[in-house]
């Protein structure tokens, strides 16, 4: 009798992006790590920003490369993603906000903020969408917020201002976007889905300007603590990678258990 060896290693490289080209909108420090991740799993990496000699210390890093655009123009974009070539996995990280409070949000800052928190991150997948159709694959990862799934504790925003009501709205938004393009799009092999993260400050506790915030944040917070930058790459690895070859119109939250209250 024949006996069948075990298959070895069946699991090992399913989270492996060699030969994908990555192309991730905005460099700040959730973007920078997402791009150091996708880079480190073997993916060829375009970070595309408007200000590329701020982020210069990424283009050290193997396989990254900087490329100046302003995402808010489409035909920019394209021009970008001509340069690029094929894309693999599109991450929309990018946006911009200006904080204003409820009553005084005009109708320029309202539209702006959804211009820069929404609207581009239609435009960029729509940019993406027929090279990815016509190649019959390809992941498309949104970054939206935990504020685009539940309300504000205005008990932690005492010494900063909150986010805009546009924030809001606009993260809302690109979670419901990301549902209805992976609708449209699953049958043909493109992957829609979406990272929201908690908190994930850049200061640390006793900072001189906001003493008592994150640690406000961290009392809040199931876990008792803020995220860090690079506890968030990890579930875009996940979604990039054929580890979700099933998986698609979701909406991971990586906030300690923020939203479970």
């Amino acid at each position: 009798m024949v006996k069948h060896q075990p298959q070895q290693n069946l699991y090992n490289s399913i989270f492996d992006l060699t030969d994908k080209v990555s192309v991730v909108t905005g460099a700040g420090h959730l973007g920078s790590e997402i791009s150091k991740a996708l880079s480190d799993f073997g993916s060829e990496v375009f970070v595309v920003t408007r200000n590329p000699d701020k982020y210069k210390s990424l283009s050290k890093y193997k396989n990254i490369k900087l490329k100046r655009c302003d995402i808010t123009d489409k035909e920019s974009f394209l021009i970008t993603l001509g340069e690029i070539g094929h894309v693999d996995i599109l991450v929309n990280n990018a946006f911009s906000e200006e904080r204003k409070d409820v009553l005084d949000v005009t109708k320029d800052t309202w539209d702006s903020g959804i211009e820069s928190m929404l609207s581009q991150v239609f435009f960029c997948t729509q940019s993406v969408l027929p090279n990815m159709l016509d190649r019959g694959r390809g992941s498309i990862i949104n970054i939206s917020s935990i504020y685009g799934v539940v309300g504000h504790d205005q008990s932690v925003f005492q010494e900063v201002k909150s986010s805009s009501v546009m924030y809001s709205a606009a993260k809302g938004g690109v979670v419901q976007l990301t549902r209805r393009l992976a609708t449209e799009y699953a049958s043909r092999g493109v992957r829609v889905n979406c990272v929201s993260p908690g908190h994930f400050p850049k200061k640390s506790p006793g900072s001189p300007d906001r003493p008592g915030y994150i640690v406000s944040l961290s009392e809040r917070t199931p876990m008792k603590r803020v995220g860090q930058p690079r506890e968030l790459p990890g579930a875009v690895i996940y979604l990039a990678s054929d580890a979700s070859s099933y998986t698609t119109g979701q909406n991971i939250l990586v906030d300690g258990g923020w939203s479970v209250w």
